[in-house]
């Protein structure tokens, strides 16, 4: 019993140091993991500005640019996650790390860099409005929906989304060492099924103005936060289940 007991001490006290393991091995090149993709944003948002400043220079009232290029950094940390998944956690397995640790490990990391990565944003946008759209009325870090709100809402209205492309990615990098390519072409076709059966519905009922308010009436902290938590969280839970029986 004494034995037990000891045995169920140590791993407890085994799993926070084996998590941290995880993430200072996938943070030994933490410059480029999180440089990187602000690297390839920095050079999408020039190439948007000089494109809008051309606009300016030949259109007297273009109104408000909104790119929608920002959307790359969240697919770029997302791909980062599921290289992370299907690449590095082989190696992490040789090691002696279990598929708890490391999932755990790389949720936390996750986490933290998508945090950073949102408190970054909010300050670009706060740049952003102070300078008019960086001087030629565009907007880059922000939509045409996105509201000023406090800057705690305003990272939250960032991290939601952010994090939620992570865990899918994950999910998605879960799949692929379970079921191999099968897997993401069943998780696609099963998708294009749900999509088709929704706009298909929609259609059916004559509900595309129904569906417009959604978005229009729901509050954006709750639209772009709220909601994409609830879907990261499953995400999460999903790819943890199916990465505990992944082969290597």
């Amino acid at each position: 019993m004494s034995t037990r007991i000891d045995t169920v001490r140590s791993t407890d006290t085994a799993l926070p140091n084996r998590v941290l393991t995880v993430i200072r091995m996938n943070s030994v090149d933490s410059v480029n993991r999180v440089g990187g993709p602000w690297l390839i944003l920095a050079a999408i948002f020039v190439v948007n500005l000089a494109i809008w400043w051309a606009i300016r220079a030949n259109v007297d009232d273009p109104g408000a640019g909104t790119t929608g290029a920002l959307s790359a950094l969240f697919i770029i940390v997302g791909s980062m996650y599921l290289v992370t998944m299907t690449q590095v956690m082989p190696f992490a397995i040789s090691l002696g790390l279990t598929r708890r640790h490391f999932y755990l490990g790389v949720s936390v990391l996750l986490a933290l860099e998508t945090l950073l990565h949102a408190v970054v944003l909010t300050a670009m946008l706060g740049i952003e409005r102070m300078t008019g759209g960086w001087g030629v009325g565009t907007n880059f870090f922000s939509m045409t929906f996105m509201p000023e709100q406090g800057p705690v809402l305003q990272v939250l209205t960032y991290w939601g989304p952010l994090l939620t492309f992570g865990f899918v990615f994950l999910a998605l990098g879960a799949v692929f060492r379970r079921w191999g390519q099968i897997g993401i072409w069943t998780i696609a076709l099963a998708l294009l099924l749900v999509v088709g059966a929704i706009v298909f519905a929609l259609t059916w009922q004559s509900a595309w103005p129904a569906f417009g308010r959604f978005f229009v009436e729901t509050p954006v902290p709750l639209l772009l936060a709220g909601y994409p938590l609830i879907l990261g969280a499953v995400a999460a839970v999903g790819g943890y289940l199916v990465i505990r029986r992944a082969r290597l």
